[in-house]
């Protein structure tokens, strides 16, 4: 059930049940001012069940309260979850990456980060931002492709990179 129409039934049960409460403590005094004195029955009923409306009373004000959180804070509960969702999300894909990252030497290290970060690299921009010669660059995208950890594209005279992993 929505959030919100669970928070309007609450409410709705909450004013009921004041009303009921309101028709019971109305006649209760009724009762006691239509006897003559105050030793009659119906002031000590009164006088008894004036403790069960105080806490009726409270019940009201709990269920009401409790009514309005639901019906008026379900947004902010919503992107609460929504945030640790996605911060999960993406602590797992870093878990992930750190674990492949692992296995490899540094120079690959430097080659898979950077490709992470632009996917579709060119080899040439790829070779600047690592401060790799050209011939090592080459031997390490050979490795990192037969690992099937990224693609190698032509466009034009150069190479594109791209991840090959899901994370």
């Amino acid at each position: 059930m929505e959030n919100k129409k669970f928070g309007l039934i609450i409410i709705g049960i909450s004013v009921l049940f004041s009303l009921l409460l309101w028709g019971f403590e109305s006649r209760l005094a009724s009762l006691s001012k239509d006897s003559e004195c105050c030793g009659s029955e119906a002031c000590k009923a009164h006088q008894e069940h004036s403790s069960l409306t105080h806490a009726g009373i409270a019940v009201i004000f709990l269920t009401l309260s409790l009514g309005a959180y639901i019906l008026f804070f379900d947004k902010s509960q919503k992107e609460i979850v929504e945030k640790l969702n996605e911060n999960t999300t993406l602590k797992n894909k870093e878990d992930k990456f750190s674990l492949i990252l692992m296995g490899l030497d540094d120079d690959e290290k430097k080659v898979l980060k950077a490709v992470k970060e632009q996917d579709g690299i060119t080899q040439h921009t790829l070779g600047i931002r690592t401060n790799l010669h050209k011939s090592k660059l080459s031997i390490i995208v050979a490795s990192l492709e037969a690992k099937d950890l990224i693609k190698k594209e032509k466009k034009g005279k150069t190479n594109q990179l791209f991840l090959r992993i899901k994370l």
